[in-house]
């Protein structure tokens, strides 16, 4: 019984392996990273909206700084920045006093089985009492009197965010989510596999310890992950549905294919938006619009229309109703763009979505060959077109064209990285500003992976390290504290980010806290 329940976890593990291993194969399907916008302003710009109030351009200096090698922004709570770091063998997390940089604790994170597509980033929960704990998975020895050969056995852990303490730690198991807060709110959850290689969730109550999973916690059944607020992929005999599931509670599921269409899957890349002031989704997932599996592409001679790899769908967040599409298009190139100023929230800004208006990949040697894409403003409860920008030549599927930045939305480096400009998300237009602002750009990291495991030819999916930045995302020497109000991470009066190979903290001027 015993090794039947690992053969079993094995099949599982393994078939999952296989579809995030499909992502490596189809990246080109999943316009996660794909998306150029214009390479040079055409004659036709239209002129700068006006000016936005002014930022502050004296050079901000740092309180402290840590040299680390960061692989994404901290979270800051309680006078804590959490922080994760790169090592020559994998990765650990660092927490560090707010007020002078001093470090408070430190232990190793594993990142599980989602390594190679999510991106590994640092967790903030609270317990019943208030107090604030890091809570992630370290490695596990296999349990005792199990016959496994499935590696990555971890447990769930979880850590007074300020002194360091072991709060919680929970036996080794088949974890395929990493731990987050329960409801978005307080204690730990986490989802594993069971003996029989289904998902299960599981609600930890960090103070007593004591679990509770199953039906009373996530009553979907099969397997499962969160793909965005309160909204699970469930795949179930082969098939693929979404599932909105609040407080235990399955509101509703419906199959991918009737959303976005057939050949969609979340594997081939997705990102999800959720508005709750407009009790919408917006989602955008890969297509893959052949007959045949992406493990198979490297096989065939084909040509594959870039418009038909991904799609964008809004939809009601209460019951799962489509309100429309936009064919062709994906809002993933824009993941680092806060919504806070735009109609998603409380401002006027539209949200943005990265558009291919014409253009194939040619396989196998996953090449392109006359694409084009376009930045697109949109309404989101409509998706219709509030502004577009003249469509550009995009090469490779790895350059961008909404350049990775920090800000509420309102604004966004449109181009390339040999031709940008600061864009007015209100109009359209670029906005009239000098090259004495600066911004904060951001630059996507990896991680070595743990040894032994699964993934052996692919890094780890970090996050974002961040650099300073003229309007058309080039490199400067230093921050600004104008820039230093686009971060959001500051906690007493203190701007905390991860830059390459440091982390610093940069006090306010009190005009701008």
């Amino acid at each position: 019984m015993i090794q039947s329940r690992s053969s079993r976890a094995l099949a599982g593990i393994t078939s999952i392996g296989f579809r995030i291993a499909a992502v490596g194969a189809a990246m080109m399907l999943s316009a996660c990273t794909m998306i150029p916008l214009p390479v040079e302003p055409p004659a036709t710009t239209p002129p700068a909206s006006a000016a936005p109030a002014a930022r502050n351009t004296e050079t901000a200096t740092a309180a402290w700084e840590v040299a680390l090698t960061p692989i994404g922004q901290p979270v800051v709570a309680d006078g804590v920045a959490l922080v994760y770091a790169s090592t020559t063998t994998g990765v650990n997390a660092h927490a560090f006093s707010i007020a002078d940089g001093k470090q408070l604790w430190t232990q190793p994170v594993h990142p599980g089985y989602e390594a190679p597509s999510v991106p590994l980033e640092p967790v903030v929960s609270k317990t019943a009492s208030g107090r604030s704990a890091a809570i992630f998975l370290q490695a596990a020895s296999v349990p005792a009197g199990l016959d496994s050969d499935v590696s990555w056995w971890t447990a769930p852990v979880a850590f007074d965010l300020s002194t360091g303490k072991e709060l919680y730690r929970g036996r080794p198991e088949l974890v395929s989510t990493r731990p987050f807060a329960c409801d978005g709110l307080l204690d730990l959850c986490f989802i594993a596999f069971d003996e029989n290689t289904q998902s299960v969730e599981h609600w930890v109550d960090i103070e007593s310890g004591e679990e509770s999973g199953g039906a009373d916690i996530n009553p979907l059944t099969g397997v499962f992950q969160p793909v965005g607020k309160e909204l699970y992929s469930v795949v179930t005999d082969g098939v693929e549905e979404l599932a909105h599931v609040a407080y235990g509670e399955v509101l509703w599921e419906v199959e991918i294919e009737k959303v976005f269409g057939k050949g969609a899957s979340t594997d081939f890349g997705r990102h999800f938006i959720y508005s709750e002031k407009l009790d919408l989704y917006i989602g955008s997932v890969g297509i893959n619009p052949t007959d045949f599996s992406p493990d198979k592409f490297a096989e065939q001679t084909f040509s594959m229309n870039l418009r038909d790899t991904t799609k964008t769908v809004g939809f009601r967040a209460s019951s799962g109703r489509v309100l429309w599409t936009a064919d062709g298009t994906q809002v993933q190139c824009a993941e680092t763009i806060g919504t806070v100023g735009t109609k998603l929230e409380d401002g006027d800004a539209f949200p943005v979505r990265c558009e291919y208006t014409e253009g194939f990949i040619e396989f196998p040697a996953g090449k392109y060959r006359s694409a084009q894409t376009k930045l697109v403003g949109y309404d989101p409860l409509t998706g219709e077109v509030a502004w577009e920008m003249k469509p550009v030549e995009s090469r490779t599927w790895d350059s961008y064209g909404l350049l990775p930045s920090v800000g509420r939305g309102d604004q966004v480096i449109a181009g390339t990285f040999w031709s940008a400009n600061l864009l007015d998300t209100r109009t359209g237009k670029y906005r009239g500003t000098t090259f004495e602002d600066v911004f904060v750009c951001l630059e996507a990291t990896t991680y070595v992976m743990p040894p032994d495991g699964p993934y052996t030819d692919s890094p780890g999916s970090g996050s974002y390290t961040a650099f300073p930045c003229t309007k058309g995302g080039t490199a400067v020497p230093a921050l600004t504290y104008g820039a230093l109000t686009d971060v959001s991470t500051p906690d007493q009066d203190t701007a905390v980010i991860s830059l390459e190979g440091k982390v610093a903290g940069y006090k306010l001027l009190k005009d701008f806290v």
